[in-house]
């Protein structure tokens, strides 16, 4: 499910504008990137867990040059999805 696709099933669920259901959306998105961006967790009730994983550095074989090159530390964007989704899912 692309993201039009996403809005037109939010759309006849809800009874709200194709506009404000796209509003909602990207200010929903919105919200989770700013939440992430400043290193905090986003927590929806029996939806799941957006959170911000540091990765540690670490050295890394490259077959292509024969050398081995250190990966730096990074940060990287997480879903962890609640038991629930996972039950629905499943």
């Amino acid at each position: 499910m692309n993201k039009n696709e996403f809005v037109n099933a939010v759309y006849s669920k809800s009874g709200l504008t194709k506009k404000d259901c796209k509003l909602c959306l990207d200010t929903i998105l919105e919200v989770i990137k700013d939440a992430l961006s400043q290193g905090n967790s986003v927590t929806l009730s029996n939806f799941g867990k957006f959170k911000v994983n540091e990765m540690k550095s670490k050295p890394m074989y490259s077959f292509k040059t024969g050398q081995t090159q250190i990966i730096e530390a990074r940060k990287s964007p997480a879903f962890k999805p609640s038991d629930n989704l996972k039950r629905i899912v499943k």
